[in-house]
């Protein structure tokens, strides 16, 4: 069971640095006016996020059977709580770097994000901004822009 708990975590590890990467790629595109990569990026992020949720039900089912938790409490057990249920001392080494690593994964996917949101939402204002300059705050075609 320990084995295939740390085999669950390190593949969730790889989804989310596929999303980093992706986050980064979006982040490019968006300070590049890239605009016709942003929808692929989209349908690439979506299809990750339904892969890390399948990882994660995967995970937390694991726990339930391993450990007898309702899944609410599997949901819910850190890392570092686990770590003190492991027996083999490689596998309990190896899950605590993967605790550190997904912290800072998490953090640096929080920062990309943050970042891809103002620039998202900055650049809405200035196609607004615009949008307004050239209709003279006008409505065009019955229709408030």
């Amino acid at each position: 069971m320990e084995q295939q708990l740390y085999g669950y975590l390190q593949f969730e590890q790889q989804l989310l640095q596929e999303m980093i990467r992706l986050a980064t790629k979006e982040q490019s595109a968006l300070v590049n006016y890239h605009i016709s990569e942003l929808s692929e990026i989209t349908s690439f992020q979506e299809a990750l996020i339904t892969n890390i949720r399948q990882a994660e039900d995967k995970r937390i089912a694991l726990l339930m059977q391993w450990l007898g938790l309702s899944r609410k409490e599997a949901a819910s057990l850190k890392l570092s709580a686990l770590e003190e249920k492991i027996q083999n001392t490689a596998i309990g080494s190896e899950i605590k770097k993967i605790r550190t690593d997904l912290h800072s994964m998490i953090e640096q996917l929080q920062n990309l994000n943050t970042t891809n949101r103002l620039l998202t939402n900055r650049a809405k204002t200035n196609v607004k901004e615009m949008m307004d300059y050239i209709t003279g705050g006008r409505a065009v075609c019955n229709m408030s822009v």
